[in-house]
């Protein structure tokens, strides 16, 4: 093909691009906002201490925030869409480290693994953004890290709400069910 526009990909425009990005931040924020709730059933299942398991938290926002450089590096050397998939595949995996983790390590493990999950697509999807919008880089910018906090809302509440529903629903959450026990429960 000769390169005109009828053969350009549809994700080739700015405006699929900013999209991306703020669905992309919205599903790595919960992570980060909805830390709080998990905190007081974690110390009534194992007694570790807010202190201790707040420490996860920090250690979650350093490592987020300090390494966005070394991400940004990683972009320009691999690209966007790498950076952005091993993002997910961290966050994922913090996730399912943290839902069976009973012991501190294994919590500051999963917090560390979602930092730098997050980072990874924060830096990614603000930095692709102010590369598509070079004459609106504020309102860009904006608008991608307007989807984190859109993630937060639109995910938290259910996250409370599920740790809050029943005894079952909070042991799936911090740890999954032994096989012996029911998976769903009315």
């Amino acid at each position: 093909m000769n390169g005109n526009a009828s053969s350009k990909s549809p994700l080739a425009n700015p405006w699929v691009q900013l999209f991306i990005g703020v669905v992309c931040m919205a599903c790595v924020a919960n992570l980060q906002y909805g830390w709080t709730w998990f905190v007081n059933p974690i110390d009534a299942k194992y007694h570790f201490g807010r202190a201790k398991i707040q420490f996860a938290f920090s250690l979650f926002v350093l490592i987020e925030t300090w390494l966005i450089p070394v991400e940004g590096y990683l972009v320009d050397r691999f690209g966007p869409r790498g950076v952005v998939l091993g993002g997910a595949v961290l966050v994922a995996a913090a996730w399912a480290l943290n839902s069976v983790a009973s012991t501190l390590p294994v919590f500051y493990i999963g917090a560390a693994l979602g930092g730098i999950g997050t980072g990874c697509v924060y830096g990614t999807c603000v930095g692709n953004a102010l590369k598509w919008f070079p004459g609106r880089r504020g309102l860009a910018a904006g608008i991608t890290a307007a989807g984190f906090g859109a993630g937060a809302a639109l995910t938290v509440g259910p996250i409370k709400s599920m740790i809050d529903s029943s005894p079952i629903r909070l042991r799936m959450v911090i740890r999954p069910p032994k096989y012996s026990e029911p998976r769903f429960s009315t």
